[in-house]
């Protein structure tokens, strides 16, 4: 009996051990347009919503890798969905790092794209822009389907808002980006990404200092950051929740096969 239970303690002792042990590093890929490279107001990149997610990993001991130098202002989904079709290259700290690669490791990626794709018409003609609006879903439709190719892990899209608070066809405006967010919301139910929703943040122009620029201030980056840290917590937990059921499940064979012998 005796012996049981030490053979017993041990078996737990590993199972703590193997749960402590566990690689608990996140690797960390921004995708997307200047929304995600953090082009401000001014139209300089400062501190965006990927800074403060990479802040926020860092200070939680959980970041392996952040890579954000493959988000780029003016993008559309066509040119992200290029360069991942080209495998562009990027070098980082002397090394040398390929798109396709960065997917295919990155535990968690972000995403901001599509705006470009209509926005410009938004701005021009706010009142039949739904033709242009269901084009550019339908590349972001494209690229999502490329990325799911090689990409199996924890994909975050962020949606749209308002750009332009002081034009005369504001109600318009908001009608059709509401639109497009959830059409972008369904495809992220179809490809199984998180849609976070920040329609409302950037409601009655809180974050938008400059009325002839999309761009947020710092402030609306933080605010873009904490809603996608509310999705990022729930993954994690169920990164550990999960780990820990099969680091259960993997304690309780071994100790019924050490009881049975």
């Amino acid at each position: 009996m005796k012996k049981i239970i030490v053979i017993a303690l041990i078996v737990f002792s590993i199972f703590f051990i193997y749960l402590n042990t566990m690689d608990k590093k996140v690797y960390y890929l921004a995708l997307g347009d200047s929304i995600a490279a953090g082009v401000n107001a001014s139209g300089t990149e400062e501190y965006g919503y990927t800074d403060h997610i990479k802040t926020y990993l860092e200070n939680r001991d959980l970041l392996e890798t952040y890579i954000n130098e493959f988000a780029v202002s003016g993008y559309r989904s066509i040119d992200l969905k290029r360069d991942i079709e080209d495998n562009k290259k990027i070098t980082i700290n002397d090394k040398e790092v390929t798109l396709k690669n960065a997917l295919i490791k990155a535990d968690l990626v972000t995403i901001s794209i599509g705006a470009n794709d209509f926005f410009y018409y938004l701005n021009a003609n706010p009142i039949n822009v739904y033709d242009q609006v269901n084009e550019s879903l339908n590349d972001v439709e494209n690229l999502f389907k490329l990325i799911r190719e090689y990409c199996k892990e924890d994909i975050i899209v962020v949606g749209y808002y308002t750009p332009f608070e002081n034009h005369e066809h504001i109600d318009k405006m908001d009608t059709i980006v509401k639109f497009a967010n959830k059409k972008l919301e369904e495809l992220c139910d179809d490809y199984d990404m998180q849609f976070v929703d920040v329609f409302e943040l950037f409601k009655d122009n809180p974050y938008l200092p400059n009325p002839n620029d999309i761009h947020p201030s710092i402030e609306g980056y933080e605010a873009i950051s904490k809603e996608i840290i509310k999705v990022i917590d729930k993954i994690l937990f169920e990164w550990y929740t999960s780990k820990w059921s099969r680091g259960n499940i993997i304690w309780q064979e071994r100790e019924r096969k050490t009881i049975k012998n």
